[in-house]
C-alpha cells in the first residue's frame, strides 16, 4: 500500500460511519412518527364509523403530517409544516363543532332499545366500544383515575375481579376527608386501645358532581358509590390509619351524564352498559388504599 493511500481511506472511514448515523438516526425518527400516527390513524376510522366526519378529515390530516411515509422531499416537509401551523387554529375552531357530532350520535344511539340483543348491529358496538377508547384517552388529564378504571374494563380482570390501586387521591375530596375526619376527631393519645375501626361508610356524589368544572368532579367519576372502611392503629401518641375505600367498576342501564354544558356533551351509560352485556367490557371492584395519621393536616 502506498503512503497516499492510506491517508484516503482515514479519512472516508469517517464519512462512512457519519453516513451510517445518519440513516440509524433517520430510521429511528421514522419509527417513532409512524407509532404517534397510529392513534391518530385509528381516531380517524373511528371517527368515520361514528359518524363524526369533521373529527375524522383532522385525525387524519395529524396522521398525515406524522407518517414519514410522505416525508420525501424538502418540497413536501416544508408544505407538511404548513399545514400544522394551520391544523392547531383549526382543531380549536371545530372543537364545538366535533363534539356535537359525538354528543348526536350518543343520542342517536340512546334511543335504541337496550334490552333488544339485535337493536345493536355489530358497527353500532364498535362505535360505542371506540368510544369508551376515545373518552379514557381524552378525560386522562382531567380524571386520570377514572380514565384508568374505564380503560382497564376492556380487559378481562379474572377471579376474584378485583384490582387493587396504591394510592391517596381520595384525599383530595371533602366527602372522603369527612369521613376520615370523623373517625380521626375520635382517635385520643390517651386512649387505652391499641386499634379502632371505622365503617363500612357509604360516600355518593351527585350527576351534577360530574360536570368539568365541578371540584368534586375527579372523585365523583372514579369513586362514587364508595364504601370506605378504615383501621386505626397507636404509634406511640399518634394513631396511623390504614384507609381503604372500594367500590363496584361497572355500567348501569341507564344513566344520562352531562360532562360539558357547552358545547353540550353527554354520555349516556347505558350504551356501554350493552357492551357489557356481550362481554366487550368487564366490571370489576376497584380497591384504593392508602395510610395517613390522623393528625394529618390534609384531613383539616
Amino acid at each position: 500500500m502506498s503512503r497516499k493511500e492510506a491517508p484516503e481511506r482515514a479519512r472516508k472511514a469517517p464519512r462512512r460511519q457519519r453516513g451510517f448515523l445518519v440513516r440509524l438516526a433517520s430510521f429511528v425518527v421514522g419509527v417513532v412518527l409512524f407509532l404517534l400516527s397510529l392513534p391518530f390513524l385509528l381516531l380517524a376510522g373511528w371517527a368515520l364509523a361514528f359518524s363524526a366526519p369533521a373529527l375524522a378529515v383532522l385525525a387524519f390530516t395529524a396522521a398525515w403530517i406524522l407518517l414519514p411515509l410522505f416525508n420525501r422531499g424538502r418540497a413536501v416537509r416544508v408544505f407538511k409544516l404548513s399545514v400544522l401551523f394551520v391544523l392547531i387554529p383549526t382543531t380549536l375552531a371545530l372543537a364545538p363543532l366535533m363534539v356535537h357530532e359525538v354528543d348526536q350520535n350518543v343520542e342517536r344511539l340512546s334511543r335504541k332499545p337496550r334490552n333488544d340483543a339485535g337493536a345493536f348491529a355489530l358497527p353500532d358496538r364498535l362505535g360505542i366500544y371506540g368510544l369508551n377508547i376515545v373518552m379514557s384517552a381524552a378525560a386522562y388529564p382531567f380524571y386520570p383515575e377514572a380514565s384508568k378504571e374505564t380503560f382497564l374494563m376492556m380487559f378481562d380482570p379474572g377471579p376474584p375481579r378485583r384490582r387493587v390501586f396504591h394510592t391517596d387521591f381520595g384525599l383530595g375530596s371533602r366527602k372522603v376527608r369527612a369521613k376520615l375526619q370523623a373517625f380521626a376527631d375520635r382517635l385520643r393519645a390517651d386512649d387505652t386501645a391499641s386499634s379502632r375501626v371505622y365503617g363500612p361508610a357509604r360516600i355518593m356524589w351527585e350527576k351534577s358532581d360530574y360536570r368539568l368544572n365541578h371540584p368534586e368532579a375527579r372523585y365523583a367519576l372514579a369513586l362514587n358509590q364508595t364504601a370506605l372502611t378504615a383501621r386505626a392503629e397507636r404509634r406511640g401518641k399518634r394513631w396511623l390509619i390504614d384507609v381503604r375505600h372500594e367500590m363496584e367498576v361497572r355500567y348501569p342501564e341507564s344513566l344520562l351524564v352531562t360532562l360539558v354544558p357547552r358545547p353540550r356533551l353527554r354520555v349516556e351509560e347505558g350504551l356501554f352498559w350493552v357492551l357489557q352485556n356481550h362481554g366487550w367490557l368487564h366490571p370489576y371492584v376497584a380497591e384504593y388504599r392508602f395510610s395517613v395519621y390522623s393528625d394529618d393536616e390534609r384531613l383539616k
